[in-house]
């Protein structure tokens, strides 16, 4: 198993504290330890599992299968259950064949039920390109749980944990610091030292129409296309890049607004080099977006040969914006293939890119800022 950790690393997540009442509940009697396991509404659930885990080195001290009132009982502590065994144990109920509903929580004998709500999921980058993956742990985990995920294409995915406040830890280092809204999917990067590459491809806050490659090589920069009839508001043709710009406390972004049709829609892109130029963006882990609107979008790497009328090879993920800002993450491997509009696996495409572009298919505005390239640190 490989160190990559000395220091602690937080992270930040769309993430609330539940208010849900998800704490072990026990009824204490002389015929052991009886959980009752409900839903939302309370309704008891059959066929849940039960376990008891230590928490000194989270051995399993008992298990039990609710039944049809949903009661769960371990009758083998009618002779070993005391304030020791309360304060030193954990209750995780589970389910669904899928982990659908869990919960976590420390043993509390002041309740009489289990809640069961949506598991949450978590996905923990380390924008590491595939020759550096030996230098990352195998595994990391969730500390004081028995939830651990293990090293996979550069990320870390825990597919069904319980909603709640978790540290997680790589071997005996702390790296973040977690909470879980119920049913939420999170997915945020860690950052490696001498591991991670990053390379912000654009972030808007110089203003002007070129992307951050220009800094080094030579580029057209951003420009603005319709599609059938379609039209933009905004920017309009009159209208310079910087007419697409707006500020908040963070910097600049781009903003664009715009009508499409059943026939029509618009699109904003930008050459990585000159007319004929391409790069060898193979080492790319993932591209992540920040973005607020009110339609659907499709980002797209595109080829830079043109092989019809205005028409390149792509390789092209879909998302939905929202009115609210948030990160959108796009990997390798998740393309929408159609090959009627050449669109193919990035990998068949990766070393020889021209362009960079954002479909808005649907909705009537799209805002986007802070496009981070990880897995490579240059172009």
């Amino acid at each position: 198993m490989k160190r990559f950790l000395t220091a602690i690393f937080p992270v930040a997540f769309f993430w609330a504290c539940s208010d849900s009442n998800t704490a072990g509940a026990t009824s204490e009697t002389t015929n052991g330890i009886a959980f009752t396991i409900v839903d939302a509404s309370r309704a008891p659930i059959a066929n849940a599992r039960v376990k008891l885990y230590s928490k000194e080195n989270m051995s399993v001290l008992g298990t039990a299968e609710s039944d049809t009132a949903g009661i769960a009982r371990f009758d083998s502590f009618a002779e070993t259950f005391d304030s020791s065994l309360t304060a030193n144990t954990f209750v995780e109920s589970i389910a669904g064949n899928d982990s659908s509903l869990m919960a976590w929580a420390p043993l509390d004998t002041s309740k009489t039920e289990i809640s069961l709500l949506p598991s949450a999921s978590l996905t923990i980058r380390t924008g590491t390109a595939e020759t550096d993956y030996a230098k990352l742990y195998e595994a990391i985990s969730l500390d004081a749980t028995p939830y651990a995920a293990f090293l996979k294409n550069g990320e870390y995915t825990f597919t069904h944990v319980p909603a709640g406040l978790f540290d997680v830890v790589a071997g005996d280092s702390l790296i973040a610091s977690v909470a879980l809204e119920n049913g939420a999917s999170a997915d945020t990067i860690i950052r490696v030292p001498g591991v991670t590459r990053e390379f912000v491809f654009e972030d808007f806050d110089d203003g002007d129409s070129l992307n951050n490659i220009a800094k080094t090589y030579s580029n057209y920069g951003w420009y603005f296309s319709t599609i059938g009839d379609a039209q933009f508001t905004r920017p309009d043709s009159a209208s310079g890049f910087s007419e697409a710009l707006e500020d908040n406390e963070n910097g600049k972004y781009l903003s664009i607004r715009y009508n499409n049709t059943d026939s029509g829609f618009v699109l904003v892109g930008t050459h990585l080099g000159s007319d004929t130029g391409y790069y060898d963006i193979s080492k790319l882990s993932a591209i992540r977006i920040k973005v607020r609107g009110d339609g659907d979008f499709s980002v797209a790497l595109e080829h830079y040969k043109e092989i019809g009328d205005n028409m390149f090879r792509k390789a092209l993920w879909k998302s939905k914006a929202s009115e609210e800002w948030r990160e959108i993450v796009f990997r390798p491997g998740e393309e929408v293939l159609k090959s009627e509009s050449y669109q193919v696996r990035f990998n068949e495409i990766a070393n020889e890119i021209g362009f960079f572009t954002i479909f808005a298919n649907s909705g009537t505005y799209l805002q986007i800022d802070d496009i981070v390239f990880e897995g490579m640190d240059s172009i």
